[in-house]
């Protein structure tokens, strides 16, 4: 062509030593290569590198022996820039002024203009970065979108791949990270970790998928494989374990530990579980604490609930305000509410009952829907299930109570054989300890000086009885007599008493002593006045008052219904003297 200059080697330099020299040719074949050469034009002397059409830089062995290579390998330099480094096609192919940059690879850091200490490794590493500085970038694609954004550091196939402006992440693991924008602060290490946040801000993530639902969330720790997996926007929660709180959506302020511990949760909030499957099936209830394997596992949305120990309110849905301690305490409950256990199988089979307060080992075990009951000591009440109202303290105090509702047993073994007895009261070591059926009872100790029960008077099915103390009580002590009810409006069926002088006439009067038990003849106690029962029984005859003969084998005296017998039997005596007296002037 006209004007055309046509020129296929050109010498650079013209030293009289040809070895100073270097040749620039086009050879004819192959086609399309470029050759440097030392030596002079027409007596090259050792080829330097060839570039053939593709673009393949070729450097044969042997050549860089004789050459002076400066600037690092002629890859330092690159982007116009002595600090900066770049290896491979495309590398730092736009930067302007950024500094002490180093890209390994196909289009890493390609866009870079003026960010500064970058590090990329990888095809495409860093790719769209332009201003953004000291971030470091291991791996295909990774932090690949990246503009300005700063101090990030990327591990793993595609990284922090949407990050354009986020500041402060660190991501280790294939796609971790990968959709994240502007969220800063995040720290998420495992294949898919983070994978969707967008814009949440200080959200940990280590493990596989943990945390890969996230988009704005933050203040999330995840740690462990699908922990927080299905959290979108939920913040403050923690988990770690294997699916700990892997269903949370939006949930806030949670805290899982242990495999599967509420894995769940959605939106409920503000719940805190320690153990395997603790709180697993929570949904959207808030404040709950669970600590122990399976520790409130079935609660859906019961609120409020504390559980501690393994199986402690395993079966609890929608119960509120309940608080369980101990190894499967209140396990069986369901939706009862405001109940409290303490110590191991307490309230166990509870279900629907509330406001029962349990302590002590097996305490309430049985108690199914009974409500209002409280229970303190190993196997109190332990087999009440619908009984209501009953207050149970010390060792197996109420022990047998099923439905039986107000009884009241304070001391170890009171009360034991009570069923259905109910408004009973009873105080002191094994008191009304044989009382099975009866109601509206008193008793009071019952146990003498060796320990041995033997009460006063031994109720078991009877209605409205007191007995205090034990047969060996020897004084009783009250600073005043007792005032007993006299109210004729209290009183019915009026007759005149069947016994006086003649009665009194015939009664005999003796001292005694008590025995210390019938097989002996030693005595216990003061020398005493009164009467013998059998023989007033026998001057009484049927329809005894004075002696109470309900329990033949142990029959009593009751003194102040012989008072009235004495007082006719002085009328009798005084109306005789007046007629004495009329008669003999």
């Amino acid at each position: 062509m006209a004007g055309q200059l046509k020129i296929n080697t050109i010498q650079l330099g013209d030293s009289t030593t040809a070895t100073n020299n270097f040749v620039l040719s086009l050879p004819a074949v192959p086609n399309g290569t470029v050759k440097l050469s030392r030596g002079n034009v027409g007596a090259t002397t050792q080829d330097v590198l060839t570039v053939d059409a593709s673009g393949i830089v070729n450097i044969p062995s042997g050549s860089l022996d004789a050459i002076t290579i400066t600037q690092s390998l002629i890859i330092r330099g690159a982007g116009n820039i002595s600090t900066n480094t770049a290896l491979g096609y495309n590398s730092l192919v736009l930067n302007t002024s950024g500094s002490y940059n180093s890209a390994n690879s196909v289009n890493t850091l390609y866009s870079n203009t003026t960010g500064f200490s970058n590090t990329a490794n990888g095809v495409s590493a860093l790719y769209t970065n332009t201003t953004g500085y000291q971030n470091t970038s291991a791996g295909v694609n990774s932090l690949y979108s990246n503009t300005t954004g700063y101090q990030n550091t990327a591990t793993g196939i595609s990284v922090l791949y949407y990050n354009t402006t986020g500041y402060f992440n660190t991501a280790n693991g294939a796609l971790a990270l990968y959709s994240n924008t502007t969220g800063y602060n995040n720290t998420a290490s495992g294949y898919n970790a983070l994978y969707y946040n967008t814009t949440g801000i200080f959200d940990t993530a280590n493990g596989v998928s943990a945390l890969q639902a996230n988009t704005t969330g933050g203040f999330n720790t995840a740690n462990g494989a699908l922990t927080l997996q299905a959290n979108t926007t939920g913040t403050g929660n923690t988990a770690t374990g294997v699916s700990a709180l892997y269903t949370n959506t939006t949930g806030n302020y949670n805290t899982a530990n242990g495999v599967n511990a509420l894995q769940s949760n959605t939106t409920g909030s503000y719940n805190t579980a320690h153990g395997v499957y603790a709180l697993y099936s929570n949904t959207t209830a808030n404040y709950n604490t669970a600590t122990g394997y399976y520790a409130l596992y079935s609660n859906t949305t019961g609120t409020d609930n504390i559980a501690n120990g393994a199986n402690s309110l395993y079966s609890n849905t929608t119960g509120t305000n309940n608080t369980a301690t101990g190894v499967s305490a209140l396990q069986s409950n369901t939706t009862g509410t405001n109940n409290t256990s303490t110590g191991v199988d307490s309230l166990r089979l509870n279900t629907t009952g509330n406001y029962n307060t349990s302590y002590g080992y097996n305490a309430l075990y049985y108690n199914t829907t009974g409500t209002d009951n409280t229970a303190t000591g190993v196997s109190a009440l332990q087999l009440n299930t619908t009984g209501n109202y009953n207050t149970a303290h010390g060792e197996v105090a109420l022990y047998n109570n099923t439905t039986g509702n107000y009884n009241t047993a304070t001391g170890v073994v009171a009360l034991y054989n009570n069923t259905t007895g109910s408004y009973n009261t009873a105080v002191g070591i094994s008191a009304l300890q044989y009382s099975s059926t009866g109601s509206g009872n008193i008793g009071v100790g019952g146990v003498n000086s060796a320990g041995a029960l033997s009460p006063a008077f031994n109720i078991t099915t009877e209605n409205n009885r007191i007995s205090m103390g034990s047969t060996f009580v020897t004084n009783a002590y009250i600073q005043v007599a007792w005032t007993v009810v006299s109210d004729a409006r209290d009183k019915t069926n009026f007759n005149s008493i069947p016994h006086g002088l003649d009665f009194v006439t015939k009664l005999n009067p003796i001292s005694f002593q008590f025995r210390v038990d019938r097989d002996t003849d030693v005595p216990t106690g003061p020398v005493r006045y009164g009467f013998k029962a059998q023989e007033v029984l026998e001057l009484e005859g049927a329809n005894s008052v004075i002696v109470d003969a309900e329990d033949l084998n142990k029959l009593r005296f009751n003194d102040s219904s012989l008072i009235p017998v004495l007082v006719k039997a002085l009328q009798e005596l005084n109306a005789k003297f007046d007629n004495y007296v009329a008669t003999h002037p």
